[in-house]
């Protein structure tokens, strides 16, 4: 779950595909809203209702909001020295360059943490697992060549790009990573087939 305040709303909004905060007018339906923490326990709790079918009947603890509380309350302590003692959130430039939209202030030495306001409104989003095209499938050769579980080569059978297991494993490069390795794949694939034997075409037996 994702939460933020009405410092972060005004200031962090974005357009950009994949942003959970969004400005006035765009779609927000993901969004959870409550004037108070109490509120939007009870809106985040209401929404996993909604999905108890598909999830085996998800629901928050009893003790989710004590403990949403003591997060809130550390998490504000590491923000007012600007140091993540926890996560270490802000220490890479991946994690700056991703973190979109931020308000310029002296006093804010990492980009990534502000402390969250102890007055609503509040929001929230719920974030699960996904999955990235495919990502997974028949694993290859570095030639392309499809294996069986005994990782041997299945005689004529090829495969590259998302529709085989990645070559970055359970890792995602970027954003496009996938254009690079499907086309030297494809090459090396192509020319691999090319060398393999021609095998003849099975004759159908006289009936």
């Amino acid at each position: 779950m994702q939460l933020w305040d009405q410092r972060s709303q005004d200031h962090s909004a974005s357009e950009e595909y994949g942003r959970l905060i969004v400005p006035p007018g765009y779609d927000d339906s993901h969004v959870i809203k409550g004037a108070t923490l109490e509120e939007l326990a009870a809106g985040i709790a209401e929404r996993l209702g909604r999905y108890a079918g598909v999830t085996g009947g998800l629901r928050l603890s009893d003790d989710f909001l004590p403990n949403l509380r003591a997060s809130i309350a550390r998490f504000n302590e590491l923000a007012a020295k600007g140091v993540d003692e926890d996560f270490h959130r802000g220490e890479r430039a991946v994690q700056l360059l991703f973190n979109g939209m931020v308000k310029e202030e002296p006093d804010r030495t990492n980009p990534t943490m502000w402390p969250i306001s102890d007055s609503g409104p509040y929001y929230a989003a719920l974030v699960t697992g996904g999955t990235l095209d495919t990502k997974g499938g028949p694993k290859t050769t570095a030639d392309g060549h499809v294996v069986d579980d005994m990782d041997q080569a299945i005689p004529g059978l090829y495969g590259v790009g998302n529709c085989v297991a990645s070559p970055s494993a359970q890792a995602y490069w970027a954003g496009g990573g996938t254009l690079g390795p499907i086309i030297a794949f494809a090459y090396r694939a192509a020319h691999a087939a090319h060398a393999e034997p021609v095998r003849p075409t099975p004759v159908p037996a006289a009936g």
